[in-house]
């Protein structure tokens, strides 16, 4: 980065107490970046009050911000898509970072952004491996990329920064990886579907590492953020093999997913590969790479 030397790095993360921002925050603190969190609930020192809906911010620390990570949004899974919760979803990252883009004149010392989107912004289409200037598909969540990489560009036509379209997060506690091993825990885990639909995946590790690596580099353009992609089958029997619990139980059809989940069932039974090819000509190399690697990492004792 071209701050001074001596000068700390200051980074303002939108979305920071959720898994990503929290890791996040704890990888760039331990290599000396100071970090600020925007929140309706600022309760710590390194918190500043915002309400993105009411337009309203503590503005106190803007003009020392070197770096703006925006993370913000609604959690796509914890509900069902209800034309209420569809909205909240697509407002809550298309009007917040709206609204960070007003507030860009103010951050008279930022240096770069980074945006986070979604790689399910791809048309379901099974086979196909899709790269970053592949075109937007036409469901819910790839519409809430679409416009959410558009509110993204209002901020890049005044610093420069890049986009990360980010895959299914994998961590040792939370996340996307804590409502897999539960059913297997209980013996009542099974592949879903025909359990042949692909997903891509990335370590929170690796993805931490990937947002220091932009900032350090200042990479500019859009990136896919994945380590590997696996089928839903592959991704069951394995963590059963490290949770060493059997899989009894026969794949569980579709339909009964769909009348649990209603169309949030397309986050699991959506068949995507994505390539990352294009960070990795960066020069970034990805630590865990294979699902094993990863899994061996929450799961290996000694």
């Amino acid at each position: 980065m071209s701050v001074e030397q001596n000068q700390t790095p200051t980074v303002l993360i939108a979305g920071g107490s959720g898994l990503i921002g929290s890791a996040l925050t704890q990888h760039l603190e331990a290599r000396g970046f100071k970090v600020f969190k925007l929140t309706r609930s600022a309760t710590h020192a390194n918190h500043l009050f915002w309400d993105p809906q009411a337009k309203q911010i503590d503005t106190t620390q803007l003009d020392q911000i070197d770096v703006l990570i925006n993370l913000v949004g609604e959690n796509i899974g914890s509900k069902r898509w209800t034309p209420k919760r569809k909205a909240q979803i697509l407002s809550s990252r298309v009007q917040s970072t709206h609204f960070l883009s007003s507030l860009i004149p103010q951050m008279t010392n930022l240096q770069y952004y980074i945006g986070a989107s979604g790689v399910n912004c791809y048309e379901n289409l099974p086979g196909q491996v899709f790269t970053e200037e592949d075109t937007y598909g036409t469901d819910f969540l790839a519409t809430v990329v679409k416009e959410w990489e558009a509110a993204h560009a209002l901020v890049l036509k005044q610093v420069p920064g890049s986009i990360f379209r980010i895959s299914m997060v994998l961590a040792a506690h939370g996340g996307s990886l804590q409502l897999m091993k539960l059913p297997i825990s209980l013996g009542i885990g099974s592949p879903i579907g025909t359990g042949k639909q692909t997903n891509p995946w990335i370590h929170l590790d690796d993805l931490c590492r990937l947002l220091l690596f932009a900032v350090e580099q200042k990479l500019q353009g859009t990136y896919n953020a994945l380590g590997n992609y696996d089928t839903n089958t592959e991704m069951t029997q394995l963590l059963a093999k490290w949770l060493r619990r059997p899989l009894l139980l026969p794949k569980i059809p579709a339909f009964v997913l769909r009348l649990l989940l209603g169309e949030r069932a397309i986050l699991i039974l959506s068949d995507l590969r994505a390539s990352n090819e294009k960070i990795r000509q960066t020069g970034f190399s990805f630590q865990y790479a294979t699902l094993d690697g990863a899994f061996e990492s929450f799961f290996k004792k000694g």
